[in-house]
């Protein structure tokens, strides 16, 4: 396994970690919670050092079953999690990074996680309503008190980051890239690199696309959100499934499976750090583990290129959402979302409006009203 120092801290971290979403059981329909100990238990046997989670995944089960997985080898692990989405009354991820809900997120992620600290601490998503600085503070009263030793963003983009920056350093970005979500890419990458940021690759198998196993008559069961994700229905589908019979020979040439190759890429691409795909049993982290052993030359990396550009993959991101609440702050015009969220939205947006957001920048497109 290959280790990489995260950004300026001094966290050495596996270019393969793992990722603890499906742990949740929401996101992915109902989860085993022997197969998920036992999962993290065997990455840590794998040299897979760093576990990635989130107060929000299935409201703080994932990080209750990463503590008693880790509980006798806490100092084997790098434990990463996200705070800043608390859940309302009804069930939903909403934003809130002020002083105290990052505080009362961080105390509780710690009781719930069984441990006296935190290795990196990152705010989830952007809080349009609470000023950076206060949440920096937050912050720095949780590192001066020894229960987060780094902090880390999540889904900033340049400009945010940049915001951000201007206030206070962190040490990691976590975002979204796979073979079909490149959008970091063109700047955010450049940007962190110049900037010494640590980029972590979230769904860089694209939620199971990149495996192998899925195919056209796949049937995602109850709770799986992938059986409304416009990636894996109709030509979307197709064409992401033709890229894979694509790839699969390049992979057998070179020894790997579909999925280690495509994880592989990932972690091949300058900037990127490590990369955090989930596994749901230990034989998934088997594979996913060997990928952090082959690192990809130039050569190889532009023939996965070339193949990817030339399949003309469809990819599909906007999913259309009900305006459930529409405010002002600071010159801006927000808007509360059905599933919780809370966005920027162009001045015209009224309740009622249904607008489309992009699921991999968060970026919003008006569609029309009721």
């Amino acid at each position: 396994m290959e280790y990489r120092r995260l950004g300026g801290s001094e966290l050495r971290v596996s270019v393969i970690g793992l990722g603890t979403l499906a742990m949740g059981g929401q996101a992915y329909g109902a989860a085993d919670d022997g197969d998920s100990i036992g999962t993290i238990r065997r990455a840590v046997d794998l040299g897979i050092n760093f576990i990635d989670t989130s107060d929000n995944y299935g409201f703080g089960r994932a990080e209750e079953l990463v503590g008693q997985a880790i509980r006798r080898r806490r100092d084997d692990v790098v434990v990463a999690t996200k705070g800043g989405t608390p859940w309302d009354d009804q069930g939903r991820a909403t934003i809130d990074c002020s002083a105290a809900a990052i505080t009362e997120a961080a105390e509780a992620s710690l009781r719930r996680l069984g441990t006296d600290w935190i290795d990196l601490y990152q705010i989830h998503v952007p809080d349009l309503e609470t000023p950076y600085e206060e949440t920096v503070r937050a912050l720095e009263r949780l590192k001066e008190a020894g229960k987060i030793r780094y902090t880390g963003l999540s889904n900033f983009w340049v400009e945010e980051l940049d915001a951000w920056l201007a206030v206070d350093g962190v040490v990691a970005n976590q975002m979204p890239y796979n073979l079909l979500h490149r959008d970091i890419e063109a700047e955010l990458l450049p940007y962190c690199r110049q900037r010494g940021v640590g980029v972590i690759a979230y769904t860089p198998l694209l939620m199971g696309m990149f495996t192998g196993r899925i195919s056209p008559e796949t049937v995602f069961g109850q709770g799986d959100h992938r059986a409304s994700y416009p990636q894996f229905q109709g030509r979307p589908l197709r064409d992401s499934l033709r890229l894979v019979s694509r790839l699969q020979p390049l992979a057998a040439d070179l020894g790997l499976t579909m999925a280690q190759l495509a994880l592989s890429w990932v972690v091949s691409r300058p900037g990127v750090t490590c990369a955090i795909p989930g596994a749901r049993s230990p034989e998934q982290i088997e594979e996913n583990a060997m990928a952090g052993e082959r690192v990809l030359g130039e050569e190889v990396i532009q023939r996965v290129d070339r193949l990817q550009v030339d399949t003309q993959v469809e990819t599909p991101r906007t999913i259309p959402m009900k305006v459930v609440e529409v405010k002002e702050w600071a010159g801006r015009r927000l808007a509360i979302l059905e599933v919780g969220v809370k966005v920027a939205v162009p001045p015209d947006t009224r309740t009622g409006d249904v607008i489309g957001m992009d699921i991999v920048t968060g970026r919003v497109s008006q569609l029309g009203g009721e």
